[in-house]
């Protein structure tokens, strides 16, 4: 079943590339409405292929495939209180991004669930939630030419969050 649902991802991407190329790449204003969908496209067949790949390797070769030990596998928690805290947060995160900007807003989130809700080290949190905040809205404002939220607050606006 595995290899079925890769295929269909890989399908689902080469249709998404294919539809986008009668769309325009860009405009005037920056990307327009083909750039995420050919993107998407792209990143699906590549990931989709990946997969199809693995899957297939780990039939052709049954020992390659092996599993964690017990200590190694993490089960996700579906509590009650981390959806809560989830769906808080994603409330949180848009109430925040006119008055606090995108940058600041998404580095408090990214913190908050990769370190609380994901368990994960301090290093690795910080890494992530840097480049998830700052070096994505770079990206877009930059390089994409797309504005994301800055700070309405004089101080944050000022040091350029």
């Amino acid at each position: 079943m595995p290899l079925v649902v890769a295929a269909l991802v890989v399908a689902i991407g080469a249709a998404a590339f294919i539809g986008s190329r009668s769309l325009g790449y860009w405009d005037d204003l920056g990307p327009g409405p083909g750039f995420f969908p050919l993107w998407l496209g792209v990143l699906l067949v590549v990931l989709g292929l990946v997969w199809f790949g693995q899957e297939l390797r780990a039939r052709l070769r049954p020992g390659l495939a092996s599993k964690p030990a017990a200590d190694e596998e993490e089960t996700p928690d579906y509590s009650l209180p981390s959806v809560l805290a989830i769906l808080v947060s994603l409330c949180v995160l848009a109430a925040c991004l006119v008055p606090v900007g995108y940058q600041v807003s998404m580095l408090v989130f990214l913190l908050f669930h990769l370190l609380v809700i994901g368990r994960r080290g301090l290093l690795q949190s910080l890494v992530i939630a840097v480049v998830g905040s700052f070096g994505v809205f770079y990206a877009f404002t930059r390089l994409l030419t797309v504005p994301l939220p800055v700070s309405s607050i004089p101080i944050l606006r000022d040091l350029g969050l």
